[in-house]
């Protein structure tokens, strides 16, 4: 024989309250990191009682009274002292909020040298499905970068010291995504290691998201060796100008002593001259580039090319 079906209750283990849920349809929604109580809500006679999440059994659910913590949608069966099942009672589709930010700080692609204006965009994004609170990201500038401001006007509240900058976001909705560009330069070439983190007041369930690191080359001045040896130990086996990136307007002739031309390169250089079918000897170049204000600038020296 059947059963009548039975009603739940809901409770939330939440501080030290009690709250029954009353939404319609059986919805239960609660923070990440909390549980919620479901009880039947008659159990006069002798019955046991088996519980199931999204269709299948809890092998612990077993008692009158379930706690749970993960989302599914919970319903109850109860079983007489002859075994006979009840149908599956309506049951509670429990939510669980939270809300997981996700940082990411990008610099401009294009190069750039020592003292050149350039940006940081630092993005946050909500990925949960309630909002997040009390949110706050943190960059601390390396001391090879010099903050020159914001673009634009940036949401919340933005707070220099020093190098630290500090982004206050009172709510951020789910799926919402805000962005603060930062201007800044760099004091001298080298690599420059920047990382942003970002927290809030509500649990975040993939911490792995909450900082993000950019590493930017700054480009020094152009220099070129005096010596190449080609003899594929990896070690000065072509002629590698440095700096060469910060002027996309240049090219790179090579000459023998005799002033014949021994190689042009077709447009930008690639740093791949390695004095293939030349014998060794001394060989002069002739680099020019165009300056960022539109004038050219020419260099003349000489190269060695050994082979071992």
């Amino acid at each position: 024989m059947k059963l009548n079906r039975y009603i739940l209750l809901a409770f939330f283990v939440l501080h030290v309250n009690l709250v029954f849920a009353q939404t319609k349809p059986n919805v239960v929604r609660i923070p990440l990191g909390s549980s919620v109580k479901f009880a039947v809500g008659d159990q006069a006679g002798s019955y046991s009682f088996q519980w199931y999440r999204d269709g299948k059994p809890m092998p612990n659910g077993t008692e009158a009274v379930y706690v749970a913590s993960v989302a599914g949608l919970y319903q109850v069966v109860s079983i007489n002292e002859s075994g006979c099942k009840s149908d599956l009672s309506d049951g509670f589709l429990l939510i669980i909020e939270y809300a997981d930010l996700e940082v990411r700080k990008v610099s401009e692609a294009r190069y750039v040298g020592p003292g050149e204006t350039f940006e940081y965009q630092i993005s946050i994004h909500n990925n949960g499905n309630s909002n997040a609170t009390g949110i706050e990201v943190i960059d601390r500038l390396p001391g090879n970068l010099k903050y020159l401001g914001v673009t634009g006007e940036p949401a919340g509240t933005l707070n220099v010291v020093g190098q630290d900058i500090s982004w206050k976001i009172p709510a951020l909705a789910n799926n919402e995504k805000m962005v603060l560009s930062i201007k800044t330069s760099a004091i001298k070439a080298g690599r420059v290691t920047n990382t942003a983190n970002v927290t809030a007041v509500e649990p975040d369930p993939n911490l792995a998201n909450n900082s993000s690191t950019d590493v930017k080359e700054i480009i020094g001045k152009v220099a070129v060796p005096n010596v190449i040896t080609p003899n594929g130990d990896g070690k000065n086996d072509v002629l590698y100008i440095d700096g060469l990136e910060l002027y996309p307007e240049h090219s790179l002739s090579i000459f023998n002593r005799w002033g014949s031309e021994v190689y042009r390169s077709k447009g930008p250089y690639k740093n791949d001259w390695n004095g293939n079918g030349l014998n060794e000897g001394t060989y002069y170049y002739l680099l020019k580039v165009k300056e960022k204000d539109g004038k050219e600038r020419s260099t003349i020296s000489w190269i060695t090319l050994i082979k071992d």
